[in-house]
Parts: structure tokens; C-alpha cells; sequence
């Protein structure tokens, strides 16, 4: 496996992207997998990795880059606790729009990658992320494979 993480540059600066994939036998299907509200942390980043043991090139983008926020760390179940206000600052101040501007940039990232195939993309999101894999969808149709596989949902 490949990992590395670098910024990946948008329209609104650069957003920290965990890429992972097969070292061979590419290119490889896109995913974007789409951050929960709590963050990118390792569970997410394990996540990314068991899709890519399936042979896919996953992008793993911080939403939060235009706050300078990456890791929020542990995040206390107290509704009125500082971490948990973070959060929800933090995920509030995320727009369809913006994010759809940074899928964009993650798509013209991936094209310019030999290990990366963007005839047909997959998204992974939920919770907070799930509205992004829809609008992504309705933004890239050109995208999509008309069938659902188990692993990722193709657009």
C-alpha cells in the first residue's frame, strides 16, 4: 500500500488530504471518502485503508483546513463541553457549496495522478458527510456507474 498525505490546493487554499492505495496494478478507482463531524483521526484513516486492500485510491480530505482546524482529538459526549461546541462551530460552518468546490479540486488532483482512474467515482460519507456523497453525485453525473457495488456507492 501507498499512503501519504499532503495538501491537495482548492479554491480556498489547500485542504490536508490522507491518499491511500495499492502499490501495483493501477490505476485504480477513485473513492472520496468524506470526514464525519468529529474529524479526520486514525479511525477514519483505517477506514481508508481497508478500501484501498480492495483496490481502490482513496482520498480522505479535512473539511475543517479553512478554520486551520485537522484533529480535534477526543470529543466529550457533554452537549454544552468546549470540544463538543468546537465540533458543531466547526460543521456548521461547512457549506454544500464549498464542499463541492473542494470535490472539484480533489477530482482534478486525482486526474492528474497515474495511479488514480476518475472514469467512475466513488464516495463514502455519513452522519455529517452524507449530504456531500449525495451533491457529489447530482454535480458529477458523468461519474456514474448506474449499479451499487457493497464496498462504495458509485456515482
Amino acid at each position: 500500500m501507498i499512503e501519504r498525505q499532503l495538501d491537495v490546493p482548492t479554491g480556498a487554499g489547500a485542504t490536508t488530504t490522507f491518499i491511500v492505495h495499492p502499490d501495483r496494478g493501477g490505476p485504480h478507482p477513485l473513492v472520496i471518502f468524506y470526514m464525519d463531524a468529529p474529524a479526520i483521526r486514525e479511525e477514519l484513516r483505517d477506514m481508508a485503508r481497508r478500501f484501498a486492500t480492495s483496490g481502490y485510491y482513496v482520498m480522505l480530505p479535512n473539511l475543517y483546513y479553512r478554520a486551520g482546524e485537522m484533529e480535534l482529538g477526543p470529543i466529550n459526549p457533554d452537549p454544552n463541553h468546549p470540544s463538543r461546541k468546537k465540533m458543531f462551530e466547526l460543521m456548521n460552518g461547512l457549506t454544500i457549496d464549498m464542499v463541492m468546490d473542494d470535490t472539484d479540486a480533489l477530482l482534478a488532483f486525482a486526474e492528474a495522478d497515474p495511479a488514480a482512474s476518475t472514469a467512475q467515482v466513488g464516495a463514502v460519507g455519513y452522519c455529517m458527510s452524507g449530504q456531500f456523497v449525495i451533491n457529489a453525485a447530482a454535480r458529477h453525473p458523468e461519474k456514474s456507474k448506474r449499479r451499487r457495488q457493497s464496498t462504495a456507492p458509485i456515482w
